[in-house]
């Protein structure tokens, strides 16, 4: 029991600390008035506080997965890796600041667009706008790590130097013939807390030398500055939205817009959809009714939020100014018609992707439809003959480690 509540103390401290950081931030908030603007020395408090919200989450939940008994049975029965620990708890991150962007927007919608579509404005915008762009710098370290767990584990397994990390141990529940009754209990229990805490051990880290800014880290692994300039359209959408989107929002836009930008805000809404479709997928649960109706309302909900919402807002305005559409946005400063395009271009290239890969699922080729069967068939006996049960398919984590959002 000593030893269970010495494992489970960090998370708790975790916990404590992200719940700490929003109710600082909310309270250094809580007596402005509707129409005050953020100040510099506030903008910069809330950004560290948004800083230690997302990391402090971050760490709670890797904490709860690979150091309780629930999350350590969740472990287990999806057979996850640490680099399928590391992509769970970064899609739930970004889920609980979608939700937080969504709030936000909607609040200020209600506020500001009834008073006056150009001038009315809530502190809310800025402040929410200064909060959220940490976790944008944040998320690029947090993928970094998946991708770096991924390609250590990956070199291990070439190597010979495969560790029993928490995922790769998890077919020792069910015996490697499937004859785990005779088993020690207490022995295997030991293993398990032992593999629980290794598990902990593996998640890449600077200090492990697994991690690396510029020059390449253990065994190989591409640094942070190769890991960017291998994603370039993921990097481009998180320092746009993060930085860039902060100085509109906060200076250049001076203060006109808050309608607007609360609709941006919305956009998040497709967001938990998005990460809940990659969960499902490193679970192994791509085959299931529920990873289908997910990926429905994901393709709804982002094409009514970052694809028709943007001509919806432009729109919009030109009613308000009693201009023809496309005379409005044309006489727009050029600054807004960059960053307009800027920000819708991506979401029509990845709604396409979208809407191919659901074409795939539900009007899968002919040709192909009887060879994938036959070969998931023959796939599937040889793993549950080989490990005494079924498991997940082989999944592709270069794939799937890319930003949707």
């Amino acid at each position: 029991m000593v030893e269970e509540k010495l494992n489970t103390r960090g998370c708790v401290f975790s916990l404590l600390y992200s719940v700490g950081s929003f109710a600082l931030a909310c309270a250094s908030l809580s007596t402005l008035d509707p129409s005050d603007r953020i100040t510099v020395q506030k903008g910069a408090l809330l950004i560290s506080l948004g800083f230690v919200y997302f990391v402090a989450l971050t760490e709670f939940l890797n904490q709860l997965l690979l150091r309780t008994t629930i999350g350590h049975s969740f472990v287990k029965r999806y057979r996850l890796r640490v680099s399928d620990v590391l992509d769970i708890t970064n899609k739930l991150v970004s889920a609980v600041q979608a939700a937080f962007s969504c709030i936000a927007g909607l609040f200020v919608c209600r506020w500001s667009c009834p008073r006056n579509f150009l001038h009315a404005s809530h502190f809310l915008s800025e402040s929410y706008a200064w909060f959220a762009a940490s976790y944008f710098f944040y998320d690029l370290w947090s993928m970094y790590k998946i991708y770096a767990a991924e390609a250590a584990l990956k070199l291990k397994v070439k190597l010979g130097l495969q560790s029993s990390a928490a995922g790769d141990n998890n077919n020792q529940g069910g015996g490697r013939n499937g004859t785990a009754k005779g088993d020690d209990a207490a022995g295997n229990g030991g293993m398990e807390k032992a593999a629980t805490l290794q598990a902990l051990e593996d998640i890449p880290s600077v200090a492990q030398g697994t991690l690396s800014f510029v020059t390449p880290c253990k065994l190989g692994i591409p640094s942070f500055a190769k890991y960017l300039a291998s994603h370039p359209l993921m990097v481009f959408h998180h320092l746009f939205i993060g930085s860039y989107g902060l100085v509109v929002i906060s200076y250049l836009r001076g203060g006109l817009g808050d309608c607007v930008f609360s609709f941006m805000f919305m956009m998040e809404l497709s967001t938990p959809f998005v990460s809940f479709r990659s969960i499902l997928s490193v679970m192994g649960l791509k085959q299931s009714k529920l990873y289908v109706i997910n990926g429905l309302v994901m393709l709804v909900t982002f094409f009514w939020c970052r694809v028709f919402l943007m001509p919806y807002v432009c729109y919009y305005y030109s009613q308000v100014v009693n201009k023809p559409f496309l005379e409005a946005v044309w006489n727009l400063p050029w600054g807004c018609k960059v960053s307009i395009l800027a920000l819708f271009l991506p979401q029509l290239y990845w709604f396409r992707l979208m809407v191919r890969g659901a074409m795939k699922v539900f009007f899968p080729p002919k040709n192909k439809r009887n060879t994938t069967i036959a070969a998931n068939s023959c796939a599937n006996e040889e793993e549950a003959s080989a490990n005494g049960g079924p498991i997940k398919a082989s999944q592709s984590k270069d794939s799937e480690i890319r930003s949707l959002m």
